[in-house]
């Protein structure tokens, strides 16, 4: 059991390792580094003397074929040792199919040559595996400890802010990755402004960038109530306010790599790292909203004394 759960946190940690190599794919403009699929200019492995774009795509596709394995054997080990457990059971054998339709996402992507909308959707599903992944390893390791799980009264809010959190970054990271395929990401010469004015003008690819800073703003509305409601809760629930916290310093983070992108224009480093960050913090939420959530089989909630509620 104990194997089981440790290759489900090598899942996990691999596809955010992933979408990392992804945004290099996209950031190094070897999107079509293998214009074929799932062959590479028609052979088993890039050509030498065609520069590094190849290469670059073939390591995104070899990840991802790493990834779906442990994927597939995640779900096998899943259901021999932890079937009692609907969530993590189901969870595992969910993200097989969603790997799939991933992998088939990604052909298309390939072969009409990288709508924004496509490259979007690719992202966005990505990260929805990442949470699947997440629940999965929760509730592995979950099973594996001892004690009772905690009093959903000492929990609060915190499930129900990391859940509305991700809905939230799901919309901006969509937006943010069609912003970037799209060529929308230097419509805006400044930043916080857009070419000098807090509003975009008439033009698409200014809008198109602009909503996407507009959510990443907005986000600090819902991360400064989960960051108040973990750090109450820091003695009741001891995970909370590390995570709360994580999630915090990553988005100021995000935001300075964010600028640094728009004031030196977008350079490689810099565009990777944006989405390794967001990759972080969606990871992080999504393991807190599991911990909030998750029961474990046959373990009763522990009881909350009135004098420990939180308000």
């Amino acid at each position: 059991m104990k194997t089981a759960a440790r290759v489900s946190l090598l899942t996990l940690v691999l596809t955010v390792v992933l979408i990392a190599i992804g945004a290099l794919v996209r950031a190094t403009g070897s999107g079509l580094g293998c214009p074929d699929w799932p062959l590479c200019h028609g052979g088993a492995v890039p050509p030498s003397d065609m520069g590094h774009e190849p290469v670059i795509e073939y390591l995104h596709r070899v990840v991802a074929a790493a990834v779906g394995l442990l994927i597939i054997g995640n779900a096998w080990l899943a259901w021999r040792h932890f079937r009692a457990s609907a969530v993590i059971a189901w969870g595992a054998l969910v993200a097989v199919p969603l790997v799939g339709v991933q992998g088939l996402i990604g052909a298309i992507v390939v072969w009409h040559e990288l709508p924004p909308e496509l490259v979007a959707t690719h992202l966005l599903l990505a990260m929805l595996i990442v949470s699947v992944e997440a629940m999965v390893t929760v509730g592995m390791f979950r099973e594996l400890g001892k004690g009772d799980d905690p009093d959903p009264a000492r929990i609060g809010p915190l499930g129900s802010l990391s859940v509305l959190a991700l809905a939230w970054l799901a919309l901006t990271f969509w937006i943010g990755a069609y912003m970037a395929e799209s060529g929308a990401s230097t419509a805006c010469s400044g930043w916080p402004l857009c070419n000098g004015d807090p509003l975009p003008g008439a033009d698409d690819q200014e809008v198109t960038h602009m909503v996407h800073r507009y959510l990443a703003g907005g986000f600090a509305f819902i991360l400064v109530p989960l960051l108040v409601s973990a750090w109450r809760r820091r003695r009741l629930v001891p995970w909370a306010w590390p995570l709360a916290l994580a999630v915090g310093g990553a988005f100021a983070v995000q935001v300075i790599v964010g600028a640094l992108n728009v004031w030196y224009t977008f350079p490689d480093p810099l565009t990777v790292a944006h989405t390794a960050v967001a990759a972080v913090i969606w990871a992080t939420l999504s393991v807190g909203a599991s911990l909030a959530t998750y029961r474990r089989v046959g373990v009763p909630a522990a009881v909350l004394e009135p004098a420990e509620a939180v308000r």
